[in-house]
């Protein structure tokens, strides 16, 4: 649960200090670019990617559950799968996308990428992201715990 919360939470920093026409492109150029974005979007998130989204983020939250300890019930994983996609809708992770990849990328830098994305690697790419970053999000929930409090102490901010 904690992967999953520390993942949302950059996440959402990352996409709250994100603002349209940021960076070396005016709003202008943002907003045309928005339609193109939205296309890469739907191509980078397609509806089955936002339904693996939502499982592996129950999957994490259910993980994190019982890893204190606790039962669920037997219908918990099926009923947070429903929180989980109402917590984070489809079309507004696509106006997310949109937002963050309009305001980095040219209109021709977005169809070069969503060219790339509609070849067999870029379709695979696609396909196994999640579960790549889901691997690699594991490996470091492990990592970070072992490291960090003596970081900590190294740094003077522990015990």
């Amino acid at each position: 649960m904690k992967k999953l919360l520390v993942g949302l939470a950059l996440g959402v920093a990352t996409l709250g200090g994100v603002t349209l026409g940021a960076g070396r492109f005016t709003s202008a150029q943002a907003a045309a670019a928005e339609s193109t974005a939205m296309q890469l979007s739907r191509v980078v998130l397609s509806k089955d990617g936002y339904q693996e989204l939502v499982k592996q983020s129950t999957a994490g939250i259910i993980a994190g559950i019982k890893s204190q300890g606790q039962d669920l019930p037997k219908d918990f994983a099926k009923k947070m799968e429903a929180v989980v996609a109402e917590a984070l809708p489809y079309d507004e992770l696509l106006t997310f996308n949109a937002q963050v990849y309009g305001s980095r990328f040219s209109d021709k830098e977005l169809q070069d990428l969503i060219t790339f994305y509609k070849t067999p690697t870029g379709a695979k790419l696609v396909r196994l992201l999640p579960a790549i970053s889901g691997e690699v999000g594991q490996k470091l929930g492990v990592l970070l715990p072992q490291r960090l409090p003596a970081l900590m102490k190294k740094h003077g901010i522990g015990p």
